[in-house]
């Protein structure tokens, strides 16, 4: 029967997904992972499972929605989730008092160990108010720098589509560090 070696095969794998390598908060590791899937075919012999049909995967404060989700384990455990949708999403809570910081492509590679994802096509981040899209992005979730990269090739002429976009939100001043003279503007 296969809903016993499933079951436990599933409840084996779950403690992996996010373990102690998400880069989020320090409690998220410590939560319960919650997956959802219209399907769920696990084989532990090639160390594959595969969930699909309006998946959704959540730790704490990091979430996951996609339409597939691939997990790949070897000996060490997760090496790498792939989650496939139009767009697939995935969000976490980088730590307390940041902003919820969101991942969206029609492919989202989340390598556990490197702590790094890649979002591929009509990728976009969305950090702290500041948004990066482009064809790729890679996201190292530990150091919190972005790569994008455009489908335009150097030689070609590059259209809109095919160029990266960031929007960056300007620094916000303090208006507690200045004093009342900067304030009013009477410095005489």
């Amino acid at each position: 029967m296969i809903l016993p070696r499933l079951t436990s095969s599933f409840l084996l794998l779950i403690p992996l997904v996010f373990s102690n390598h998400a880069a989020a908060l320090p409690n998220d590791r410590e939560q319960p992972i919650h997956i959802s899937a219209n399907t769920a075919e696990v084989d532990d012999s090639k160390g594959i499972s595969i969930y699909r049909g309006k998946v959704n995967m959540t730790q704490g404060s990091i979430k996951l929605k996609a339409e597939q989700v691939v997990i790949h384990s070897d000996s060490q455990g997760i090496s790498k989730l792939v989650a496939t949708g139009s767009p697939a999403h995935f969000q976490q809570l980088p730590e307390p008092n940041k902003e919820i910081t969101h991942a969206f492509g029609k492919t989202i590679e989340y390598y556990v160990a490197e702590e790094r994802i890649e979002l591929k096509k009509e990728a976009k981040l969305e950090q702290e108010q500041n948004i990066f899209t482009g064809e790729r992005i890679d996201y190292d979730m530990k150091q919190r720098i972005v790569n994008a990269f455009g489908s335009g090739s150097q030689t070609s002429t590059p259209s809109d589509d095919t160029r990266v976009n960031l929007v960056i939100q300007p620094t916000k001043a303090s208006n507690e560090n200045k004093t009342d003279t900067e304030q009013t503007g009477n410095g005489q």
